[in-house]
């Protein structure tokens, strides 16, 4: 006879023979970014891109300082932004097991971004904080 305790993180499977005691752990629930932060980054990437077209525009008027460097803002702020957004789609479609191409940088990011979220837990006699 199998004892089946469910818990919001792992399922205990107790068995009688012995003293075995099975932690199977559960599918842990799928990362998924929320819609608000998705539209803000796709906004912020779209106006990036219009500093990109503007930056052309005017570096085809005149080849200035100020032109190039509203070109190059452009250029590096939609990268960036469309970076951002490429990362949650990785981590979502990993969480879900869909994943078909591992990105090496994306895995060093997550690493580096959960050992510091790792750090920040205290530990004290009543519980983390």
């Amino acid at each position: 006879m199998a004892n089946i305790d469910k818990t919001k993180n792992e399922s205990t499977v107790g068995t009688e023979s012995g003293d075995i005691l099975e932690h199977v752990a559960s599918e842990s629930r799928p990362v998924k970014v929320k819609f608000v932060y998705k539209f803000v980054n796709f906004s912020l990437a779209a106006y990036a891109l219009s500093w990109f077209f503007e930056g052309w525009r005017e570096i085809n008027k005149d080849l200035t300082a100020g032109n190039a460097a509203i070109l190059v803002a452009g250029t590096l702020a939609t990268l960036f932004f469309l970076a951002v957004h490429f990362y949650w789609i990785y981590f979502e479609e990993k969480s879900k097991g869909t994943l078909r191409k591992r990105v090496e940088l994306f895995e060093k990011i997550h690493l580096a971004t959960q050992s510091k979220r790792q750090a920040k837990v205290v530990v004290t006699d009543k519980g983390e904080n």
